[in-house]
């Protein structure tokens, strides 16, 4: 009896820990494929305490950045030309003020050019 209780364990433990790396592997490739280079500037917009960042392309072309955390970390950026690897969002994130005319994106990485 406790054999078979242990295999049964060892069996659903092991269909568990397969089907979460499907998941991960699966997202992962969604974000690729949905990729997009901008080269543009981060900008501050609205005024204290709510404020929200986005990116201005060399197009004027304006995009809000979601999520805060990365926002956060764009923020000491600012004024720099940077390329951006983003997904663009279907959706506005955020807060009715977040809207810009570009739309939404997730930056994925950045590389300052100056």
């Amino acid at each position: 009896m406790k054999l078979l209780f242990s295999v049964l364990i060892f069996v659903f433990a092991t269909f568990s820990v397969f089907s979460c790396a499907t998941n991960a592997n699966t997202e992962d490739a969604v974000k690729v494929e949905n990729t997009a280079k901008i080269t543009g500037r981060v900008q501050i917009y609205g005024n204290e305490p709510f404020t929200f960042v986005g990116i201005i392309d060399e197009a004027d072309t304006e995009y809000a950045v979601h999520p805060p955390e990365v926002a956060d970390e764009l923020r000491r950026l600012q004024g720099r030309l940077i390329e951006f690897t983003v997904i663009f969002l279907d959706e506005a994130q955020g807060m009715g003020g977040m809207m810009l005319r570009g739309g939404t994106v997730t930056p994925l990485s950045w590389e300052i050019i100056r």
